[in-house]
């Protein structure tokens, strides 16, 4: 309804005149403010320089409070990523203007608003139009804008206008008063200069909002990239501002009690039920915020060093048009690489056409004494399928894989249709770029049974695969010692140790240059266990530290992973055909992915269910007496743990550890597309 017939509506409910309606809908505040503050409020112009999750709440909380007049501005639309936190982020607003739609939510609530629009955002051409009038400014920029801001907070100051910022910070809201009359500028608290490059004004904004900060102790820090402008933000933080801020707001206009400009600061925490307030002397000068923003900047610069997969963007497709261009199909076999592989090995190659991917096993990319009969190829394989089945969704296409199509081209794996469908809606796809093994120490917190439900179905989307779960702490134990052997015989075993250092990629320069393999950062070994591998890489001296009892810490490390884990699984899937690797690797992978939407990690350990395989193919013929005499003990533990598996009709495809934790620093390469080709 526009402005017009909402008054009209009004006098259909007997209010036939602004002061009759204003001192109605606002009656309640009346005890808390008074009847002249209340009028005075209605006569007071606030600026809002954002409609997104702050400042959307504060237009709203304000207008309930009965300010009568805004300047607002902003620029952009509501879309989907918005809905978490942004008053006016519905389903019915979607592609709309921010504006425009928190406008209208005002005026449902006061027809009698006198709104100033500023549909192109601020920005240094209208900022003195924008100030001109307003009383106090609530800053709700995006936390990006860094340069706008600075102009902002300094001309408000010139104009003699108060400016408010509070930041939405985990469960949290940090606020700071900016007066035009006493107290610090930006520039002197933040302590901003010119030359400074954007990441570091982002970081010292972000150090001086809030001092000293409780949310550290809860924010996933990884899901923060300063780079690319990215963080978590909460509604509740986001409401939470706006009460802080309006209080505030009030204060100053109304003259009721201490306004604490800047270098005073606060900062309240529901969750953790902490008030922090204080002066910071000097601002972001203080001895202890230059450490801090040091510290920031070499964790800053060290994460740009790692080595992170990039998510692409997503081509240019709709429903109505699915063009399949190359573009496209590129896409598609983008996201296929990202699959698991024996140490990063890449076993695959492809070749395409306008409505076909082919998948090709490379036999020899991955030589390992693992790989026996391409079992871990094959399963590789199949995970690069489910990939590319998962991401073709995504791009409003179905992918239909004929696994084996041409006998007479054993190596060709699968032939991938791709044809067009009406929706996108492959949850999974945001996950094939962002999946990874972490080799990091887990929580020991249990998943939920309906986490463990979600993994049972996801796996079970294909005919034959099962997935056991052990989750009881003495069960954990067990197989804890029962990858201790098993580890102890892998690090004892040559051919194993050979090619695991093949594998390794020693510097950072030779992983991006091979793009295949385990950078050595990726192993998560730390200093000392780098320099370890370094030292063993020799055989016969990593056969000389074994007797000296270096396999035993190896492995003791391994075992640690599986005992401090939330819990560990086996994938199974009926049958031994290679074509039954091949599904069980498209299951493998749906879990994994699901895993990883869930924010938990996994690591596989793989030297069971493939010795495991081997020992089944050949007996104990490629291991030592040593290791032989040991393997019927440890294959009757393997299946104590696994009752309910049949071990005589069920291959093996994946056992793995599972939980909460902490992502790998240093990911794995891919290698370029092309380099991938079928010959």
């Amino acid at each position: 309804m526009d402005k017009d017939a909402l008054i009209n509506r009004l006098a259909s409910f007997g209010f036939h005149s602004q002061k009759h309606y204003t001192e109605n809908a606002f009656s309640r505040n009346i005890g808390l403010l008074t009847q002249e503050e209340q009028d005075l409020l209605a006569d007071v112009r606030i600026g809002i320089p954002g409609m997104g999750g702050v400042g959307g709440v504060h237009l709203i909380t304000l207008t309930r409070t009965g300010v009568g007049r805004f300047s607002i501005a902003d620029f952009d639309t509501f879309e989907a990523a918005n809905a978490n936190r942004q008053y006016g982020a519905r389903i019915p607003d979607f592609g709309h203007s921010k504006l425009e739609t928190m406008k209208r939510e005002a005026l449902s609530i006061n027809p009698y608003l006198d709104i100033r629009e500023f549909k192109e955002g601020v920005n240094p051409e209208n900022l003195d139009e924008f100030l001109d009038g307003l009383s106090v400014v609530l800053d709700s920029l995006d936390y990006f804008a860094f340069d706008i801001r600075r102009k902002l907070f300094n001309r408000a100051r010139e104009k003699g206008v108060y400016v408010i910022t509070a930041g939405p910070m985990g469960f949290s809201s940090a606020l700071l008063v900016f007066s035009p009359y006493e107290g610090m500028t930006f520039d002197e608290y933040f302590n901003i200069s010119d030359d400074m490059a954007p990441t570091d004004c982002y970081i010292a904004f972000g150090i001086g909002l809030a001092p000293r900060p409780t949310h550290f102790r809860y924010v996933d820090f990884s899901k923060v990239d300063l780079d690319k402008q990215s963080g978590p933000s909460l509604h509740i933080a986001c409401q939470l501002c706006s009460a802080m801020a309006a209080t505030e707001a009030l204060k100053i206009i109304l003259k009721r009690g201490e306004v604490k400009p800047v270098p005073h600061y606060l900062q309240f925490d529901p969750y953790l039920a902490k008030l922090q307030a204080g002066k910071l002397l000097l601002g972001n000068r203080h001895p202890v915020q230059k450490l801090k923003i040091f510290i920031a900047k070499k964790m800053t610069e060290k994460k740009r060093e790692r080595h992170h997969t990039e998510t692409p963007a997503l081509p240019q497709v709709t429903a109505e048009k699915t063009a399949l261009r190359e573009e496209v199909i590129r896409y598609l076999i983008r996201a296929g690489i990202q699959a698991p592989s024996g140490d990063n090995a890449q076993p695959w190659r492809f070749a395409y056409g306008e409505e076909q991917i082919d998948i090709y096993l490379d036999r020899n990319a991955d030589t390992s004494f693992f790989n026996v009969a391409q079992t871990a190829s094959l399963i590789s394989l199949g995970a690069v399928i489910e990939n590319i089945t998962i991401a073709a969704g995504r791009n409003y296409l179905t992918a239909t894989a004929n696994l084996f199509p041409d006998t007479n081209t054993p190596d060709l794996v699968a032939s991938i249709h791709l044809s067009e469908r009406k929706t996108n809606d492959a949850i999974l796809a945001d996950s094939i770029f962002k999946r990874q093994t972490s080799r990091k120490p887990f929580k020991k917190r249990p998943l939920s049974p309906r986490l463990l439900s979600e993994l049972e179905n996801a796996a079970q989307q294909t005919e034959g695969a099962r997935l056991h779960f052990i989750t009881e702490r003495a069960a954990i134990e067990k197989l804890g010692d029962l990858i201790f052997d098993i580890d102890r015989i892998r690090s004892e075993h040559r051919a194993l140790h050979e090619h695991l250092h093949q594998m390794i990629r020693h510097t950072p320069k030779e992983a991006e240059q091979r793009r295949d393999g385990l950078p050595l950062k990726n192993l998560e070994a730390g200093l000392a266990g780098e320099m370890i591998l370094k030292l063993t890489r020799p055989w016969p001296i990593m056969n000389l530290m074994n007797k000296a009892g270096l396999g035993k810490m190896i492995a003791h490390v391994s075992r640690q992973g599986i005992v401090n884990a939330g819990a560990a699984a086996l994938l199974t899937m009926k049958g031994a055909s290679p074509e039954a690797f091949i599904r069980g690797g498209q299951a493998l992978e749906r879990v994994w992915l699901t895993l990883t939407r869930k924010g938990l990690f996994m690591q596989p350990m793989t030297a069971v269910t493939l010795f495991y395989r081997r020992w089944q193919i050949e007996g104990g013929v490629h291991f030592t007496e040593a290791h032989n005499q040991r393997f019927p003990m440890l294959w009757e533990v393997y299946r104590s743990l696994f009752p309910q598996v049949d071990f005589a009709e069920e291959s093996h495809i994946m056992l793995f550890r599972m939980g909460y934790g902490a992502g790998t620093c240093v990911n794995t390469y891919r290698k370029e597309i092309d380099d991938l080709m079928k010959k």
